[in-house]
Parts: C-alpha cells; structure tokens; sequence
C-alpha cells in the first residue's frame, strides 16, 4: 500500500474517532451545537477542525445505516425477505420491495432526518466562521477551502434531498423557523450554483489532505449526477453539460485500476479510480458492517474466521443475478452455489446450514415474508474484500464516486443525444470499463454500434454499479422503475418520490407534501 496514501486516510479517521457520533433530529431549525458560540468555542486549531470534519463524521455514520437502504431496497438490485423470524422492520422492507410504503414509514423519516441533520451541521460551520478569525492557527487547510468543502458536503446532501423528495425546503441559516418547501428546479439551481461558486477553492487529488475530503474532481463529479439526472429532476435535460464536466474529471489525476474490484479492496485507499469516499476503520470508524449484512454466520466464520454474527438481512433478486454473463469476472461478487472452507489440514469441507446439511445457495427466493426455510435462498454480495479474521465492521472505504461510473454516464449521455443510438466513443468508453472483467477475445465480451442499446447500457451499469447507491436514480431516468419485478406489481409513477414524512407535516405546516401521498 502507498504509504502517503495511508497516512492520509489515517488523518480523517483520526479526526472522525476524536469527534465521534451525533444523533439525528428532526427539527429542521434546531442549533446542533447547543450553546456554543464561535466567541467560545474556535479558541484553538483542534476544535476548529473538529467543527470541519464533522459533517464528514455525520455522514460516515448514516449514509450506510440510513441512506444505502432507503436507495437500494427499493430497486430489483437488492431485497430484504422476511425468513426465519427475521424482524422485518415492521414490514418496512416489504414495503420497500413493492413499493407499497407510506409517509409513517421510519426508514423515510430517518433518511430525511439524516439528510437534514447532516445540513445543519454544515450552516452551523458556515455560520461561525462567516466572523471567526482563524489566522493564527495552525490549521491543516485555510479557511477557503474548509468552507468550501462543507458547502460541497452540503450540496451532496441536497442532491440526495433532491433526488429522494424533489420539492424540499432549502435553508442555509440555522434557525431559520418553519422553512417552506422549494421547486424541485429551485433546488436544482441552489445546488449547480454552489458547486460553480466553490469548485476553484477546493483541493486536488495528491494536494495534502485530500483523502476522503471533497475535492474539485469529487464536486464535479456531484456536478455531473446533477446534470445526467437533470430532465428527471426539472424537466429540461443537460446531456451537454454533463458531458462537459464529467470529461474535466476525465483529465484529472485518475485512471481505471486494472480489476474491477480494486475500488473495493480492504486498503482501497490506494485506489486510482475512486475519486470520493466516505472512510471507515473496523475500530475507530464503525458503521460500515456490509458482510454482517449480506452474509449468512456460517460462511463468515467458516469461510473468513470472522466470529460475528452474520444476518444474511440482504439478497440480490434472481433476475439481477441473471445480468451477469458466467464469463463476466463481476460476478464473483455473488455468493451462490454450495459453500465450501479449506480447514487447518488444507483441505476443502463443505459449509453446514443451521439443519447441519451441506450449504448450497441458491438465486432463487421462494418468498418474500414467511420465508421459514430460506436461510441460503438469495444471492448475497461481496464486493466489498472480506478481511479474514477481521470484525463484521470493515475498514474498506465506502465508494461514493469513482471513475468508471462516470465514464458509463459520459456514455449515456452521448446516447441520449444522438437519439438513443450508440456512437463509436460512446461504445469505446463501455468497453474500457468492460474489459477487465473478461478475457481478451471472448466471445460477446465487447459491444459494437449495433448492440450497445439504452436498455443495454443500463444492465452494463446494474452489473458495474451493484450495491453503488445509483440503481434507484438509474431506473428512474431510464424509466423502469414502477416496472414490475419479483413480488412487485407495476407500481404508481408517483413512487419515483418518497414521501414527505408524515412527523415533518405536523411539526411543520409550510411543508408540502409530494403527490399521490
């Protein structure tokens, strides 16, 4: 591992083990900080950069525990079946599955909650340092650049509002009192001007602590989700402009790493294709338990020695499972078939289910609720490098942006301008990404004009992009999200927006809630 590139990770978690965690509020007015003051409380460097980082802490400690399940329980991707008397969120996570949910669901107020909360830590830091002195501290970036980054912080968190409630309000002024609901293109706007306004005072990949920070390569890329999703978000699509600012990103310092699952590796750090990530640490930065999540207990302590009770709460549906061709190397990323461990005598012994018969795991998933004999129906995913003998929370830094999804939607966004037709570019930046999950000259390895359609390349980035937060906003704008799936009836298009929380309404009459809720 390049050691700058681990010192630099080891700095943000040092800082996110010193701040620690805070809890949500609902109250979308309310002071964070308490009684604090900037006149009190930034007397010296270390508290100044702990009121930095903690929006950054914030999000390490929801967006895997709140936002990846609102955002992937709700897509064919990813389903949470009720079995073995697994408690099912009050049957939330059906809901989700079939898009049945309701204003009153917890789940949709804790995504709000989040997305709000994480938007008062950033106004709170605004706020203070709009009078605060900082000139004599030995700080590890200037002020510039400090607020310049949590206001990016703050337009990924309205992206996410955005894109997850349309209409919301904006507030940029803590205290602001019952804040009305904007314009879904109101808030598109505020979020395209602050990224333009602040992209120039903001750091660069190899600058000094830039790891885990947004830099100016991460706001573009935030940029270009804005544009690629542009006509669903306002009506007026931007395929231009997204073009654009993905191929600034494109001419930054970043390339394709050679596998597709580097992005992913345990000391992802040293990555040359991520281009943001949320950083996580199994002692110091908890909250990313992925293979607690996804893996059945007997193949995590058989397979990884890792002595931590695995729920298997999370499958991929059978037909997602099916996008990947046998020969495509993505989809090692499944766990399926009979499950075997090598003992301490090398040799290879088949892992036991709860009944003590041999594990085989199967795509298929009989069903949805009641699921008693379910525990090895449905794939479960490990994308994310497993460490053997390490703890259900992981060190692996969680992906928010990284290159090769960039290139897919430079794709798409040629597509969609020449009709829908692939173009030559379009299908040679496809096949970059491609080509390194098969063998050179397999056969159908590579696309051509011809076969790369729109519906193609949306498989091409389900199969890329899996458990990567986009299946949701990727079914919306190629309009197959309210299609049919398993356990799923066509739902109304009203669903492509949750709706306002129903705690939200009461506490706040200015609020407007979204149609059909």
């Amino acid at each position: 591992m390049n050691k700058s590139k681990r010192l630099k990770k080891s700095l943000l978690v040092s800082l996110i083990a010193a701040v620690g965690f805070f809890s949500s509020c609902s109250d979308l007015s309310q002071d964070p900080y308490g009684q604090q003051t900037p006149e009190n409380f930034y007397t010296n460097a270390e508290q100044v950069t702990s009121a930095y980082v903690l929006p950054y802490v914030y999000m390490q400690s929801n967006i895997y525990q709140v936002h990846f399940q609102v955002h992937e329980f709700v897509t064919d991707e990813a389903v949470v079946p009720a079995r073995y008397g697994y408690v099912d969120q009050e049957g939330q996570w059906i809901r989700f599955q079939r898009h049945t949910w309701t204003s009153d669901d917890n789940w949709i107020e804790l995504e709000w909650n989040y997305l709000f909360q994480a938007i008062g830590y950033c106004n709170q830091f605004l706020s203070d340092m709009d009078d605060t002195d900082l000139g004599n501290m030995n700080l590890p970036v200037n002020k510039e650049q400090m607020v310049a980054e949590v206001k990016m912080v703050r337009a990924l968190h309205y992206y996410w509002a955005l894109s997850s409630f349309g209409n919301v309000p904006i507030i940029e002024e803590i205290g602001e009192p019952s804040p009305e609901t904007r314009p879904s293109s109101e808030v598109f706007q505020f979020i395209e001007r602050e990224i333009q306004d602040n992209l120039l005072l903001l750091s660069e990949k190899g600058d000094p602590n830039w790891y885990g920070h947004f830099t100016k390569s991460a706001a573009r890329a935030l940029l270009s989700k804005l544009y690629i999703n542009a006509e669903v978000f306002t009506g007026t699509p931007r395929w231009a402009d997204a073009i654009t600012t993905i191929d600034a990103v494109l001419n930054a310092n970043y390339s394709l790493d050679a596998s597709w699952n580097d992005p992913f590796r345990i000391n992802n750090q040293s990555s040359d294709e991520n281009i943001f990530v949320v950083p996580f640490d199994a002692n110091n930065a908890q909250g990313f338990n992925f293979i607690q999540q996804n893996l059945h207990e007997n193949i995590l302590f058989a397979k990884y020695n890792v002595d931590w009770y695995g729920w298997h709460k999370i499958s991929s549906q059978k037909s997602f499972y099916e996008l990947y061709d046998e020969n495509d190397a993505r989809i090692n990323q499944w766990v399926v078939g009979p499950q075997t461990y090598v003992n301490e005598n090398g040799e290879e012994q088949p892992i036991m289910n709860w009944s003590g018969e041999p594990m085989v795991v199967t795509p298929e998933i009989n069903q949805l609720v009641n699921n008693e004999g379910g525990e090895a129906e449905g794939v479960m995913n490990v994308k994310y490098e497993i460490q053997p003998g390490g703890l259900s929370n992981m060190s692996n830094d969680m992906v928010i942006f990284r290159l090769a999804d960039l290139m897919l939607m430079k794709a798409e966004a040629i597509m969609r301008q020449n009709g829908g037709t692939a173009t030559q570019e379009a299908v040679d930046l496809v096949n970059q990404v491609r080509s390194r999950s098969f063998d050179s000259g397999a056969p159908g390895a590579m696309y051509t004009t011809s076969t790369l359609t729109l519906d193609e390349l949306l498989d091409e980035r389900g199969r890329e992009l899996a458990y990567e937060m986009h299946r949701r906003e990727d079914l919306i704008r190629f309009d197959k999200f309210t299609d049919a799936w398993w356990e799923k009836d066509v739902s109304e298009e009203y669903r492509e927006l949750f709706p306002i929380p129903v705690k939200q309404l009461t506490a706040n009459p200015n609020l407007e809630q979204n149609p059909g809720y």
